[in-house]
């Protein structure tokens, strides 16, 4: 009874409270809440989105460095996507879809409407007509992808997002074998690659295209999940090592200008075959290890949790956010980092108060809009 008694506060020291979620100190696993119930999810997922939508945020902040964060801020997120994927065959192929329309589509509407009104309002503000305003945006509101720019810029991430996620469900549904299933990802791996090398100036509605590069991340992020290789100590570890030897690897040899590399999912340049693949896996795995230990934190994880949560929002806004702060005040990188982040995240804290705003602004489910978002499945 006393070794009982020693161990269990053993465990009880081991765990701290996060944002109302039980958090095992030494691994970063979310193991329940306070009341209790068990939690599908793990803390440092959020942390890792955290980290990625930072990434993203200083990559448009037009810093000198901000390229560097093009080489795996995307693909990030089509992990995260994949290994936050559950294959429920119970569930109906169309019953899925549904709940992607209203978890990716919905908001998509509500911030291209919100932010149309606003640029529409500038558009007459400065004297052009409603004429004007409609012909020189209505084939990339329609349309969308790559045409998307300005305030609209990350639109593009949506609708290759969903198209990812229908296409991979559909996936799983018909094709069990593993095998088989491996070899369609490899496959549209290699026709997006060719598209890139031999039609890069070819155009796709809502970049399309853009998700048979997109599908090998996210059934990676799939498999790591499904093989538990992030769940093991001693296997995460040995991944890490071997990512942070690959990608010490590569930033030597591109230092010294024998290797280049470059990534723009949006405009379809994946260049070069091998480090397109290599290098956004490695990186991720890299800030997937520095997420779990960041875990051991709670003011660090408080915070990259929150943020990582609110990342879709600060996806849609942190351009717009900036874009009108600038008619204010100068913009510099660290200027934009700070506005992109902070007034998104005032707006996803704002609107979660107002009718439906879960439902349109986050894409949570009209039936659940009382359930806290940081107990619910949230796939950036």
């Amino acid at each position: 009874m006393l070794t009982m008694i020693k161990q269990r506060s053993k465990i009880q020291r081991a765990m701290f409270t996060l944002n109302g979620q039980i958090i095992d100190s030494k691994e970063g696993w979310v193991v329940g809440t306070v009341k209790g119930s068990i939690m599908e999810r793990v803390a440092w997922v959020d942390v890792l989105k955290g980290l990625g939508i930072l990434a993203v945020v200083w990559g448009h902040s037009g810093s000198k460095n901000a390229f560097y964060m093009f080489w795996f801020h995307m693909p990030l997120f089509f992990f995260v996507s994949g290994y936050l994927y559950r294959f429920k065959p119970q569930q109906t192929g169309l019953a899925y879809l549904k709940r992607r329309v209203n978890h990716l589509l919905v908001p998509y509407m509500f911030y291209l409407t919100l932010l149309a009104l606003m640029m529409f309002s500038v558009s007459l503000w400065r004297g052009q007509s409603v004429g004007d305003f409609w012909s020189a945006n209505w084939k990339a509101f329609l349309l969308g992808g790559s045409l998307l720019e300005g305030v609209y810029a990350t639109f593009w991430f949506i609708t290759c997002l969903f198209f990812v996620q229908i296409l991979y469900d559909f996936l799983c549904r018909k094709v069990p074998s593993a095998f088989y299933k491996g070899i369609f990802v490899l496959v549209c791996f290699l026709v997006a690659y060719w598209e890139s090398r031999y039609y890069a100036d070819s155009f796709v509605p809502w970049n399309i295209d853009v998700g048979l590069y997109a599908l090998m991340f996210y059934a990676l992020g799939h498999f790591f999940k499904q093989t538990k290789l992030l769940e093991n100590p001693k296997v995460r570890n040995l991944v890490f090592l071997m990512s942070l030897i690959i990608s010490l690897g590569f930033i030597y040899l591109y230092s010294r200008q024998i290797l280049d590399y470059g990534l723009d999912m949006k405009h379809r340049q994946y260049y070069y075959f091998g480090t397109n693949l290599i290098l956004p896996l490695v990186f991720t795995l890299i800030l997937a290890k520095l997420s779990i230990i960041l875990t051991k934190g709670s003011v660090i994880s408080n915070t990259l949790i929150s943020i990582g949560q609110g990342a879709m929002v600060i996806m849609y806004l942190h351009i717009p956010a900036v874009s009108l702060v600038r008619q204010v005040i100068p913009i510099t990188p660290v200027r934009f980092f700070i506005i992109g982040i902070l007034c998104p995240l005032l707006f996803y804290k704002v609107i979660q108060g107002f009718p439906y705003g879960r439902f349109l602004a986050l894409g949570e489910p009209l039936d659940q809009r009382s359930i806290p978002s940081a107990r619910k499945e949230y796939s950036a």
